[in-house]
């Protein structure tokens, strides 16, 4: 039983470890990946999909590759394996909640991306205000616009910004305003980045009362979206401790009482938690459709994103 508890829990953490990386190989930085992304069009899906992730792991702030990050939540969900099968002293009802353990890592940088998107999605009206500033007055360009941005603009936008200002001279400003945007991937930088190169191709004078629209409607969007979010964290709560609590309770009483130990550590015990844990997961993922976050804008006119890029 130990022997087939500790090959699921191995079987369990590969598979998490090879989707989160998508094979094996390290990818380049996030910039290389978005040019080579824009000058190429036929990678193979596997080499695509790491790319893909790389490029969500530089979103979230994760300094990391595709395969570290493997690594490392496989060496998390081991480490729970062992500490939970020492406190219950049966291997099944230690292996499911360790290969649980094993995904902490993605939610917390998971939860990191929406907290640095949320942040640039609330700095985008100030930076629209001071480019309408500008572009009103005739004082810069766009592009100057930009730059500026770039070193004293509102700080969650500076790096994308950045990135653009060195782009832009090996690629074109258009091409590398598409750039980030396929880097950043969110409903709120696509518009005020098409309405950019649209500017670039049509002359600023077109799209300054666009920024203007532009900035009130982000400003609305984010309202809504918070109180969207405020009203769903309790419900969100519940579903979670309704998930854990099970498992929680199960892990006590095989710590405390042989009988319990006993009887999960046979083949039945095994079936039991098993589908136990089917009807979890099942009962998780209708809970959680049925409480997800209303997206106040969607993206469209894009490629579909793999899983853990939504």
């Amino acid at each position: 039983m130990r022997l087939l508890a500790a090959i699921l829990l191995g079987a369990l953490a590969w598979g998490v470890a090879r989707r989160l990386t998508g094979g094996t190989g390290v990818i380049a930085g996030h910039e290389r990946g978005a040019i080579r992304g824009l000058m190429s069009g036929g990678r193979r899906r596997g080499r695509g999909s790491r790319a893909s992730f790389q490029v969500w792991l530089s979103q979230a702030g994760a300094a990391v590759t595709p395969r570290q990050f493997g690594m490392v939540s496989a060496g998390v969900g081991t480490m729970a394996f062992i500490v939970l099968l020492a406190l219950s002293r049966t291997p099944v009802v230690a292996a499911l909640p360790a290969v649980a353990t094993a995904a902490v890592p993605y939610a917390y940088w998971s939860a990191q991306r929406r907290k640095q998107a949320g942040a640039r999605s609330a700095a985008w009206p100030d930076a629209l205000r001071y480019l309408v500033g500008v572009l009103g007055a005739g004082i810069a360009t766009l592009h100057d616009g930009l730059e500026e941005l770039a070193t004293s603009g509102p700080a969650p936008l500076r790096p994308s910004l950045a990135r653009y200002v060195r782009m832009s001279a090996r690629l074109g400003d258009r091409q590398a305003l598409e750039a980030v945007r396929a880097e950043l991937a969110d409903p709120i930088s696509d518009p005020v980045l098409l309405a950019f190169a649209g500017a670039m191709e049509e002359g600023s004078e077109t799209v300054l009362r666009v920024l203007a629209d532009l900035g009130s409607q982000i400003t609305a969007d984010i309202q809504l979206a918070e109180k969207i979010r405020t009203i769903q964290t309790q419900s969100r709560a519940a579903n979670w401790g309704c998930f854990a609590m099970p498992y929680v309770v199960l892990l006590f009483l095989c710590a405390t009482n042989p009988a319990y130990r006993d009887f999960f550590s046979r083949p039945l015990g095994l079936v039991l938690v098993l589908c136990g844990s089917a009807m979890s997961a099942v009962g998780l993922a209708g809970s959680r459709r049925l409480v997800r976050p209303v997206a106040a804008t969607e993206r469209v006119f894009v490629e579909v994103a793999p899983p853990w890029a939504r």
